[in-house]
């Protein structure tokens, strides 16, 4: 559930997607003057590192929204707007799985990119375990029963 916020002092609307979001966000802008925009992204440079098990990733800056685009595991990126990313490509995957049957390889692609990232960048080694599992199984394929 979103809950959305306008602040007189800052352009737009504010919406934030848990509830938890508004009282750190709201702290961060009030004490130390700043917008809740600058505040979301001090906030993310100094979360993004303890939850990144890759504190220095070599890869290149990776910008992320292109169509079905997903970030090597070395790359760049914020790990909360890949997570996000990862969502919204997986909603688009699941469209693409609706239709035509060749569509099936592109989602089958997209999968294995997003399973070979998070392997490497979830925050424990208990998700990235998940994730390498995952991975094995699906480049298994179908197992006869």
């Amino acid at each position: 559930m979103l809950i959305t916020v306008k602040y007189p002092d800052e352009e737009g609307t504010i919406s934030y997607r848990r509830p938890v979001d508004r009282p750190l966000l709201e702290y961060l802008k009030y004490n130390l003057g700043t917008t809740i925009r600058e505040a979301h992204v001090m906030l993310q440079e100094l979360l993004n590192p303890m939850v990144d098990p890759m504190v220095e990733a070599e890869g290149e800056v990776f910008e992320l929204g292109g169509w079905l685009e997903v970030p090597p595991p070395d790359a760049k990126v914020n790990l909360a707007e890949a997570w996000q990313e990862t969502e919204r490509q997986a909603k688009t995957c699941q469209i693409l799985l609706e239709g035509e049957v060749d569509r099936a390889v592109v989602v089958l692609k997209n999968s294995i990119q997003w399973l070979e990232f998070w392997s490497a960048r979830a925050p424990t080694e208990e998700l990235r375990e998940m994730f390498a599992d995952s991975l094995r199984r699906l480049l298994k394929g179908p197992v006869d029963a």
